[in-house]
């Protein structure tokens, strides 16, 4: 079983503890507590751009609630802090690497979403 190195995204066998590439110390974790771990971390998606993050991770109820603009920033607070523990609890994901990829290409829409938005501005507001 292999895993990869987070700073420099080798492979690295399972059993070593630093990284052949760039000698990074790799953290030997279990996977529960890892997939724990990464139910705690805020979603950067869900902050940048909360309706399509909540859409996108099947959190409906908190789409919904995000578009009313007096609870939209109770949906933002709950998105960034809870959201990935309540999707993958209530998102009816098939695994966890489903789940995964999906968080990950939210949290890149949410990204590409404020670029294009600051082009816009920048486009408008210069041009």
């Amino acid at each position: 079983m292999n895993q990869t190195c987070t700073s420099c995204q080798r492979e690295v066998e399972a059993w070593n503890e630093k990284c052949g590439g760039c000698g990074f110390t790799l953290e030997l974790v279990p996977d529960d507590l890892r997939k724990a771990r990464y139910l705690r971390t805020p979603a950067l998606g869900a902050l940048l751009f909360t309706q399509g993050w909540a859409f996108g991770a099947r959190l409906y109820f908190w789409f919904l609630l995000s578009l009313v603009p007096v609870f939209g920033l109770i949906a933002l607070f709950v998105g960034v802090f809870f959201g990935r523990r309540l999707s993958w609890k209530y998102g009816g994901w098939a695994d966890w690497e489903e789940f995964t990829n999906r968080m990950k290409i939210m949290d890149l829409i949410g990204v590409a979403w404020i670029f294009i938005l600051g082009a816009i501005y920048f486009y408008a507001r210069f041009v």
